[in-house]
């Protein structure tokens, strides 16, 4: 459940894209580990922003952690509040190493310039009030849960890859 926190709260936060159940393993220990970052940030898969949820969060994870009415579901909710408020503590260097990447880079994910910045900076909402942070964080995760999209691009995924 701690990686499935971290996992979508860096998701959200760093935009990683192509989240299809290739590139999401599970380990021995049952920690999801993102194996391929080549689409993150700025880009997208076929530069279509079909990935539209804010991670991924289908009903095969909500059925692990028992349901969102479940004791499970929101520890997980409290640890993707805590990650975000640890997160907006360190937004400036997060948005600097990002920008000292950028910097001369002919990476696809850096190609939109200071928009690339600045949407990144968005996302940490540094205006919002903690509990104003909390109620960011609860709608993130409703919007991810069971998303249409997640749902369709796995679809994609299987017909186009044979990727179940």
């Amino acid at each position: 459940m701690r990686s499935l926190a971290g996992y979508s709260i860096v998701c959200y936060i760093l935009q990683i894209k192509d989240r299809h159940n290739g590139n999401v393993l599970l380990d021995a220990d049952g920690h999801l580990i993102h194996i391929d970052f080549g689409f993150m940030l700025s880009n997208s898969p076929g530069s279509v922003g079909f990935e539209m949820a804010p991670f991924k969060l289908p009903q095969e994870y909500l059925d692990l952690l028992g349901g969102v009415h479940s004791e499970k579901f929101a520890e997980y909710k409290a640890l993707m509040k805590s990650a975000f408020a640890i997160l907006r503590k360190h937004c400036e260097n997060i948005v600097l190493l990002i920008e000292m990447m950028q910097k001369d880079s002919k990476l696809p994910c850096f190609q939109s310039g200071e928009a690339t910045l600045s949407a990144l900076r968005d996302r940490f909402q540094l205006a919002l009030t903690e509990p104003q942070c909390d109620e960011y964080v609860d709608k993130l995760i409703m919007s991810s849960c069971c998303n249409v999209f997640t749902r369709l691009y796995d679809t994609y995924q299987y017909y186009s890859q044979g990727i179940l």
